[in-house]
């Protein structure tokens, strides 16, 4: 498989880097041809390290037009067509799409493009799919339903998901045959930067996402509030940026009234992960959905305790009494007394942490996540392989 070209479509640089960079560097190494291809997110707290980053590593990529959740019909419309271009011009062997709108766009430009192999991968269903709306949302996604069909179509493709609410609903698709479908756990975690954090951390639970309502960040605020007025003095601590493009977004004004208030710390955007696992005792992610949150992932390796929902992607994330605690979606009080029951239970934060390290070393090493993708690549190209019609 030399002189392979492999390009890979994506809403934003910072997700690429943070969650399918490896899968880069290894084609790198195989002396393959690699580009990303992202939009413009309008966002520099994560976007100029991640370009840095990219540059650094001398990966090609191009920055389109399109908004991950941009509803400007023009610039969507053009970096859509910037898209088709290059894959046109540059006929890559392979498409690879991450993201709800990296695969929509991604997915159709391959398929009009004829790109002979297409990996679709589903890291969660995106904003329109978690949130309610009007007439016009509705509408919105039952064209985007017409447009993944057309490209669910395509005869040499991969859909790679993550959980297995996602198997189930891609493999009943339509003209999916079910073999097609695979199931990758999260996108991989560097197992060996977690080996030095210690079993203690400093009486911190970490809320580590984006500051988005559909994270479970106003329940974890709120449960916050409840334990402190309990008496529980515990650090809790926001890590990621505030303010993002997206709709479920909150200010950084907002935030910032929670902090002076003293329910919460902010720390913003954090590169170094394993730092703030190093600080913290318990990991708290009450997201509405997930595909397969990597934050649940590098807790369990780092050995941490977990409070999550049980809901898409996080009730696969941990096991429920085993290595953390699943609570209903949308419900504080709830969150509150599985927190205050880690808080008070030294020996079930400990336990619940090992067992994780263990769960993570068996499950979600980077290198499991990238042999396994190229033996789907593997797969993808062997169907398309010149023909021999010499008769012997």
């Amino acid at each position: 498989m030399k002189n392979k070209k492999i390009y890979f479509v994506v809403n934003q640089g910072a997700f690429f880097v943070s969650h399918r960079l490896e899968l880069a560097k290894r084609a790198k190494e195989l002396g393959w041809q690699v580009k990303v291809l992202f939009g413009n997110s309008g966002g520099d707290v994560m976007e100029l390290p991640a370009i840095k980053k990219l540059n650094e590593l001398d990966i090609p990529f191009a920055k389109l037009k399109f908004n991950p959740i941009g509803k400007n019909v023009i610039f969507e419309l053009i970096g859509f067509l910037q898209l088709f271009y290059i894959l046109v011009k540059d006929k890559p062997d392979l498409v690879h799409t991450v993201t709800p709108k990296g695969m929509i766009y991604g997915g159709l430009a391959a398929r009009l493009a004829g790109i002979k192999c297409l990996v679709l991968a589903v890291s969660g269903m995106g904003y329109l799919y978690t949130s309610k709306g009007g007439a016009l949302k509705r509408a919105l996604v039952w064209a985007i339903d017409k447009v993944t069909a057309f490209i669910l179509s395509h005869k040499n493709k991969v859909i790679i998901v993550q959980n297995s609410y996602d198997f189930n609903y891609f493999s009943n698709k339509k003209g999916v045959a079910p073999e097609s479908v695979k199931i990758i756990q999260g996108s991989g975690v560097h197992l060996e930067k977690y080996n030095h954090i210690l079993e203690e951390g400093k009486r911190v639970v970490v809320f580590p996402a984006r500051l988005l309502v559909d994270k479970g960040l106003c329940e974890f605020v709120d449960a916050a509030r409840l334990l402190r007025n309990k008496g529980i003095t515990w650090r809790f601590v926001l890590v990621g940026s505030a303010g993002a493009a997206n709709p479920t977004s909150v200010s950084p004004e907002a935030v910032n009234r929670w902090v002076n208030e003293g329910v919460v710390e902010w720390y913003g955007h954090v590169q170094d992960m394993a730092a703030i696992y190093e600080e913290c005792d318990i990991v708290c992610l009450p997201s509405y959905r997930e595909g397969m949150p990597k934050t649940l992932l590098e807790a369990a390796a780092a050995g941490r305790a977990v409070v999550t929902t049980d809901t898409v992607g996080c009730n696969e994330a941990i096991v429920d009494h085993v290595t953390g605690l699943l609570v209903p979606v949308k419900n504080t009080e709830k969150l509150a007394d599985a927190i205050e029951t880690l808080i008070n239970n030294k020996e079930l934060r400990i336990s619940f942490g090992r067992n994780g390290r263990l769960m993570a070393q068996e499950k979600y090493s980077i290198e499991n996540v990238v042999n396994t993708t190229y033996d789907i690549y593997a797969g993808l190209f062997y169907k398309v392989r010149p023909k021999c019609n010499t008769i012997l």
